[in-house]
């Protein structure tokens, strides 16, 4: 098979003929179709109106995977077109990546130890378990001067000897006598067998979105090109939508929505103490002789109200709206049972019991009271 894909990266397509299908998988005597590999994705694309999913490595071919090969046969000929704008984002998306390795590698010191090239984003885990904000934005800044420089990228097939003397970052992966190595002029050379653009100005923007941390490494995220572009400006949209709602200045937002925030926590705690005087308030007044009441209030107040009167006779409380709750004061015998009969969820000891139920709340009220004055009789 004639793998076109290194040095033909920008075409986007090529005449092929079929010389094997196994199952969903189609190989061709030559493809434009990169196999995934090195945190890049496989192409994506058409051949003579079938759908070509993902590409990947078979020993030494590249597998075509379909979703369905059914009339393709060996000698099928016909045209091999690449989704272009995925295989192009996946180019600027992994160029990127080995021009931010490289800048922390030459002004942090710090090595890459893993990426990944998602749809959104591109990660790097680094070995290093924390880097400063400042270290992180100054990254971000070099990184966007070299890319406004438009530094060449190439691709080079060296012998392994030869790309050994050049002492780069990262060790070769690869056992090949021959190396393809990739060079960013005056700034990086690693050994990578992806596809990449042939300058740093088509990469067109990278900005620091975020960090995490994964098995003792710090893994930062970063966005490329138009992904940074259609985030910067969502994040300017909201910050004058949320401007506005605030009516402050967007310098001003951060510390106007803390002092929201802290007024509605005031406010809030307020209410639940109205809440618990009021629900206070009501426990007190259930008389004696009641075997059923019903509230909108939280139950709290009433298990510590009921609790303390030593009531001789069982009562049962009810809440009903989104939260359907009950709290029952009397007896272990007499709650199994009303828990049987109402089909009751819950539990307790020493007299007070707890739960929830599932029925409306009115007719509850009236098997509960029918239940529990019988208790009584």
């Amino acid at each position: 098979m004639n793998k076109l894909y290194y040095e033909m990266p920008y075409e986007r397509e090529v005449c092929a003929t079929v010389t094997a299908v196994e199952g969903n998988m189609v190989f061709f005597d030559k493809t434009i179709f990169y196999p995934e590999g090195g945190g890049q994705p496989g192409d994506r694309g058409v051949f003579n109106g079938y759908e070509i999913v993902d590409t990947r490595k078979v020993g030494d071919e590249v597998a075509h995977i379909f979703n369905s090969t059914e009339g393709l046969s060996v000698g099928s000929e016909g045209k091999l077109v690449l989704d272009w704008d995925h295989r192009y984002a996946f180019m600027k998306r992994h160029s990127a990546q080995h021009l931010l390795s490289s800048i922390f590698f030459k002004t942090l010191s710090v090595g890459t130890v893993a990426v990944h090239l998602a749809d959104e984003y591109v990660t790097i885990e680094l070995d290093r378990k924390e880097i400063g904000k400042s270290d992180l934005l100054e990254v971000e800044d070099i990184a966007n001067s070299l890319v406004r420089k438009g530094l060449r990228i190439e691709q080079r097939d060296l012998p392994r000897s030869e790309a050994k003397a050049l002492h780069m970052r990262r060790s070769i992966k690869v056992d090949d006598d021959v190396v393809k190595v990739v060079f960013i002029s005056g700034q990086d050379a690693v050994a990578c067998g992806g596809v990449h653009v042939s300058s740093t100005s088509e990469i067109g923007e990278i900005s620091f979105y975020g960090v995490e941390y994964i098995r003792g490494h710090l893994r930062t995220i970063w966005l490329v090109d138009s992904e940074a572009v259609r985030v910067r400006r969502e994040c300017l949209d909201i910050t004058n939508e949320v401007s506005v709602l605030l009516s402050s200045p967007r310098e001003e937002i951060v510390s106007s929505l803390k002092a929201r925030l802290g007024e509605l926590e005031d406010a809030r705690r307020r209410i639940r103490g109205l809440y618990s005087d009021m629900a206070r308030a009501e426990a007190l007044s259930i008389k004696e002789d009641c075997s059923v009441h019903m509230t909108c209030l939280p139950l709290d107040e009433f298990r510590t109200v009921l609790s303390s009167l030593n009531r001789r006779c069982d009562v049962l409380v009810l809440r009903d709206g989104e939260k359907k709750e009950f709290l029952y004061v009397g007896s272990e015998g007499h709650f199994t049972e009303l828990k049987k009969i109402l089909s009751l969820k819950g539990g307790g000891r020493n007299g007070l019991y707890q739960g929830s139920f599932s029925q409306d709340g009115r007719s509850l009220l009236e098997q509960a009271k029918e239940v529990i004055d019988g208790f009584k009789g």
